[in-house]
C-alpha cells in the first residue's frame, strides 16, 4: 500500500514539474514572440522621413530631391503630427533648400506659415492622396553664370472631402546644384498640365 502511495505521489509531482516546464517554455517563447513583433513592426512615413540621414544620404537628382520634398509635404497635410514631428519635418524640408531660399524664408516665419496651410486643408477637409514627379528624361536643365540648374514638374492630387472631387495641382520647381554638388530648391510656382510631360 505504502508502495502504492509512493508511486502516486511521484507521478503527480512528475506532472506537476512538467506542467511548469512546459508553462515556463510557453511564457518564454511568448515574450520572445511579443519582442520580435515589436522590433519588427514597420515603421511609418513620418519616422522614415525624419530618420534620413540627408548630410551623408542625400537625393541623387533633382527629380529625387522633389520626390523627397513630396513625400514630406503629403505627411504634412495627411498626418496627425506632434510639435517636434511637424519641426523635424520641417527641417529635412529645409535641408532641400538653397541658401538664397532659405534666406528669404527664417525658420519661425516658415514653421509659422506651415501651421497655417495645414490649419486650412484640416478646414477644407481636404489631403494629398497621390504626386507624380515627371520622368528623368522630361526634367530641363541648362547651366548660367557656371551653375547648373533644373526644372522639375511635380502633380499633386488632392481630395477635398467637403465637396467631394478631386483636384490636381502642378507646381514647376527649379533647382540648383549648391557648391558640393547637391541639387536644392530654389523655388517654385503653380504650373499648368501641359508643362509636364
Amino acid at each position: 500500500m505504502k508502495k502504492k502511495k509512493n508511486t502516486v505521489i511521484t507521478i503527480i509531482v512528475m506532472l506537476i514539474l512538467a506542467a511548469i516546464i512546459v508553462g515556463g517554455y510557453f511564457l518564454i517563447s511568448a515574450r520572445k514572440n511579443a519582442e520580435n513583433y515589436e522590433g519588427s513592426k514597420e515603421k511609418n512615413e513620418v519616422d522614415n522621413l525624419l530618420e534620413k540621414n540627408l548630410d551623408s544620404s542625400y537625393p541623387v537628382t533633382a527629380r529625387e530631391v522633389v520626390k523627397f520634398y513630396s513625400r514630406i509635404l503629403k505627411c504634412y497635410y495627411n498626418e496627425t503630427l506632434s510639435e517636434q514631428q511637424l519641426g523635424g519635418l520641417l527641417d529635412q524640408m529645409r535641408k532641400l533648400f538653397d541658401e538664397e531660399l532659405l534666406a528669404e524664408n527664417p525658420r519661425d516665419t516658415h514653421l509659422a506659415d506651415l501651421q497655417e496651410e495645414i490649419r486650412d486643408f484640416a478646414a477644407r477637409k481636404c489631403t494629398i492622396t497621390s504626386y507624380q514627379v515627371e520622368q528623368a528624361g522630361n526634367i530641363i536643365t541648362w547651366t548660367d553664370e557656371e551653375k547648373n540648374y533644373a526644372r522639375v514638374i511635380a502633380s499633386y492630387t488632392q481630395f477635398e472631402k467637403e465637396e467631394n472631387h478631386y483636384l490636381k495641382v502642378y507646381e514647376e520647381f527649379i533647382l540648383r546644384k549648391d557648391d558640393s554638388g547637391k541639387w536644392k530648391i530654389l523655388g517654385w510656382q503653380l504650373a499648368d498640365a501641359e508643362d509636364m510631360k
